[in-house]
C-alpha cells in the first residue's frame, strides 16, 4: 500500500482502469516540491503566499545574497506546503544562460532513512 498519492500533473489516462494516472510515494512528493518551487506568488486564489516564485530570478544578475533569500524562500513554502517531507538541502545554480538548476535534497517522513532529490530547470 502507498503512503502518499497524487494526481498525475500530466493528466495521463491509465489504459487499464481508464482512470487518470497518479503518482505515489517519492514521484508524488517530488511533484509537489516541483509545483510549489514553481508557482509565482498569488498565483493560487486565496492563498497569496503559496509558491517559491522560481521564476522572478530568470534573466536578471543574481548575486550570492539573492540565491541565499531564494534558498530561505523555497525551504519556508516547503516547510509549509509540503508536511510529507523533511528538506535536508537546497543547491541553486544560476547557470549564466537565462535558468537556473534547483536541486532539492529530502526525505519522505515515512522513510526517514532514504535520501531523495528532485532537480528542477526553471
Amino acid at each position: 500500500m502507498s503512503d502518499y498519492k497524487d494526481i498525475d500533473f500530466l493528466l495521463t489516462q491509465n489504459d487499464l482502469t481508464n482512470d487518470m494516472n497518479v503518482k505515489l510515494d517519492a514521484n508524488a512528493v517530488s511533484q509537489s516540491i516541483k509545483n510549489i518551487i514553481l508557482t509565482g506568488k498569488g498565483e493560487k486564489l486565496f492563498s497569496p503566499q503559496f509558491g517559491g516564485n522560481a521564476y522572478d530570478m530568470l534573466f536578471d544578475s543574481i548575486s550570492p545574497l539573492d540565491l541565499e533569500n531564494k534558498k530561505i524562500l523555497f525551504k519556508a513554502n516547503l516547510a509549509i506546503y509540503e508536511k510529507r517531507a523533511t528538506i535536508i538541502n537546497i543547491n541553486i545554480t544560476d547557470t549564466g544562460l537565462g535558468y537556473l538548476l534547483i536541486d532539492v535534497e529530502y526525505y519522505l517522513n515515512s522513510t526517514p532513512h532514504e535520501k531523495r532529490s528532485v532537480k528542477i530547470e526553471t
